[in-house]
């Protein structure tokens, strides 16, 4: 029976699952890395990145999962002069040709499955264009397509935007050359992570693109408060349960950090924010909220079981990003049965349904959202949300196995056209 579950394994198809930057740890990652074991099961996994947390791969390596990263692991470095000079993408490209063993990695996969972010699409230019390769579209690369990204955290700096879309033509080209060639080639196709970045994609690059959704863990987003939860959460000198909002993100106009602050003021409640920025970035919410009258606490590099914590003892997770393309944590807050308050743009709309399992509120409309957190601390309303958005996580299939299904579909699809004369 060992020998005949072995050579099942070994008929799997062979695939290089690539994503250049895991050591932020954002939604991308955390989702890809929850993804991954159900998707070891339909294919041979290995996986190529140019940095990674030693956390998340010994993660991978106890899966069986074999990882490529070079010894000096990249940097991705921002700022004025890497847009003008499309740096990031120069120096990720390098980073590609320079890693050990890549060019073998590409030579043994049967496909390829390439999800974006920054440093990933340059990984196009190693693949031989006879390869089957896949990528799972996020979101266009903040700042090339949009205002947002260009202004202060504050919503200051409206000057910025049109003299730095002038400035990024190279980096621009760079980028739109790399989406050109799964658009001259049949062996690459695109999906997208969700129907409004499938818009995007559309909009942006003329490509066509199917949907994968992301999906949610509920064994590890549970409605169970386990005692290590409790301690974890003691340990972060927080609020007191049930006192304060939560929103995730870097602090950025982009994820809508100080509007959040801007929304709850005079709620009576405090802003624990999951992400934030360097530690002159985090000083300034932080004074920016005693100065209308927010209490802010800022958390980074929070595990799975400090986030949770942090989730299941809060009013409510709130969102104000501009133009999300899914938004994972809709669906973790979802999932372990705390309330949902986003704004009525983008990917949230696709998980949320207003007044049934959180709401969806106009930017502008803040007594809307002053209501919201109203309804959210009313124990019936709340009880209701948190029962329909274990509802609708089901109804969308947002769990990694129907992922890992919807991608085998996917990428057998594109092997039996390699195979068919």
């Amino acid at each position: 029976m060992s020998s005949l579950r072995n050579l099942v394994s070994d008929l799997r198809p062979k695939l290089l699952v690539v994503k250049a930057a895991m050591d932020v740890n954002g939604g991308a990652a955390r989702d890809l890395l929850r993804n991954l074991p159900e998707i070891s099961k339909h294919f041979h996994v290995k996986f190529a990145c140019l940095n990674i947390l030693d956390s998340q791969k010994s993660f991978l390596q106890k899966q069986g999962i074999t990882v490529f990263v070079p010894e000096e692991q990249w940097i991705a470095k921002g700022g004025l002069f890497n847009e003008i000079t499309a740096g990031q993408e120069r120096s990720s490209a390098k980073a590609w040709r320079d890693s050990p063993s890549i060019d073998d990695a590409i030579g043994w996969a049967d496909i390829i499955h390439l999800t974006g972010g920054n440093g990933s699409m340059e990984f196009t230019q190693l693949v031989p264009k006879t390869k089957p390769m896949h990528l799972h579209f996020l979101e266009s690369k903040p700042g090339l397509h949009d205002d947002i990204s260009h202004l202060k955290p504050d919503g200051g700096g409206r000057w910025k935007p049109p003299l730095m879309h002038l400035l990024q033509i190279y980096q621009r080209k760079k980028v739109e050359d790399s989406f050109s060639l799964f658009k001259n080639n049949s062996r690459w196709e695109i999906s997208a992570n969700s129907k409004f970045s499938a818009a995007n994609l559309l909009r942006i690059y003329q490509i066509r693109g199917d949907i994968i959704y992301p999906s949610v863990d509920l064994s590890e987003f549970s409605r169970n408060y386990s005692d290590s939860e409790i301690l974890a959460f003691n340990e972060l000198n927080l609020p007191p349960s049930g006192s304060y909002l939560v929103t995730v993100g870097r602090i950025s106009r982009f994820k809508g950090i100080y509007e959040a602050v801007e929304h709850i003021r005079n709620s009576g409640l405090a802003l624990v924010v999951i992400g934030g920025g360097n530690s002159r970035e985090n000083e300034s919410l932080i004074s920016f909220g005693k100065k209308i009258g927010v209490n802010i606490n800022v958390l980074s590099d929070l595990d799975s079981e400090a986030m949770r914590a942090v989730l299941r003892n809060s009013v409510a997770v709130i969102g104000l990003a501009h133009g999300e393309a899914f938004g994972l944590t809709p669906i973790e807050a979802m999932a372990i049965g705390i309330p949902p308050i986003f704004v009525n743009e983008g990917g949230y709309r696709e998980t949320i349904i207003d007044g049934e399992n959180g709401r969806l509120i106009s930017r502008h409309d803040l007594s809307e959202w002053k209501e919201a957190f109203e309804q959210a601390q009313d124990i019936e309303i709340r009880s209701r949300w948190s029962n329909s958005g274990l509802q609708r996580i089901a109804k969308l299939g947002l769990s990694p196995e129907n992922h890992a299904v919807k991608l085998q579909s996917k990428l057998n699809s594109m092997l039996s056209m390699e195979e068919s004369p």
